[in-house]
């Protein structure tokens, strides 16, 4: 005799999966293995290709073994260079940042450009270009024969160089107008020491030999022509050097000879 199924018991009967479902769980399982196992090569690949990059640019492994400089150096001090190598140079030959090397360099003052390289096995070459200093700028920095403005160490300026003055922004066009008036005044054997603008835009000029030259705010270079024209002639009857020569004057100018009265002409 059958048991009774209790009153409002529900009947519950086991799943039997058929074949197409049992084939579809185990492709199932099948392409989770495959993303398993691919996700933990990556994983493997990935931790033994850092610790093969950490094993290869270790300090250890490639020392840095020498820095050669492939140019003559004239105005930057070794101790300037040492003092921007230095924090960059522990890393090992692989792990040199040779874009940082090169920006460390150019921010000394002497340095106009530099281009750095390694040479295996073990080498840094380093090839610098200094600037050119033209002329002592507002007697606190140098100009470069490019026009710019740079500031060394006072200790490295050279010897004789004439002096520019003015706005911070017109070192090129001070620069022209010294070129341009010494042009003319080679002719008379006169020597330019010192060219100078000022908020104005007045000129004036000083000459090796300690005479001043004021030429105004306009037809600057025509001035100083007119007055070249004219000058060997006039210190040829003087027995004195020039103290000044005023050349603001629209159709002549003033001059002052060493202890003499000045005279128009």
């Amino acid at each position: 005799m059958r048991a009774s199924q209790p009153v409002g018991a529900v009947s519950r009967r086991r799943h039997v999966p058929g074949p197409a479902e049992l084939r579809h769980r185990r492709l199932r399982l099948r392409r989770m293995a495959r993303r398993g196992g691919v996700l933990v090569l990556v994983l493997v690949l990935a931790g033994g290709g850092f610790y093969g990059l950490r094993h290869v640019t270790a300090p250890d492994r490639f020392p840095l073994q020498a820095v050669s400089f492939d140019s003559e150096l004239q105005r930057v001090r070794e101790g300037d260079l040492r003092r921007a190598l230095d924090p960059l140079l522990d890393g090992g030959f692989l792990a040199l940042d040779v874009a940082a090397i090169r920006r460390a360099l150019e921010d000394i003052a002497w340095v106009k450009s530099a281009s750095v390289r390694r040479q295996w096995p073990g080498s840094l070459r380093v090839e610098i270009v200094e600037q050119d200093a033209v002329a002592i700028w507002n007697e606190e920095a140098l100009l470069s024969d490019s026009g710019e403005v740079f500031r060394p160490d006072p200790d490295t300026w050279p010897d004789g160089l004439p002096r520019m003055a003015g706005p911070d922004q017109r070192p090129e066009q001070v620069s022209a107008k010294f070129a341009r008036l010494q042009a003319v005044l080679d002719g008379v054997g006169l020597e330019l020491r010192a060219v100078s603008v000022d908020a104005r835009a007045s000129w004036s000029a000083t000459l090796s030999d300690g005479g001043e030259l004021l030429l105004g705010r306009e037809d600057v270079a025509s001035r100083a022509e007119r007055f070249a024209g004219v000058y060997r002639q006039l210190a040829e009857e003087q027995d004195t050097e020039l103290e000044r020569a005023d050349l603001r004057y629209p159709n002549g100018f003033a001059i002052r000879w060493a202890d003499t009265p000045a005279t128009e002409q």
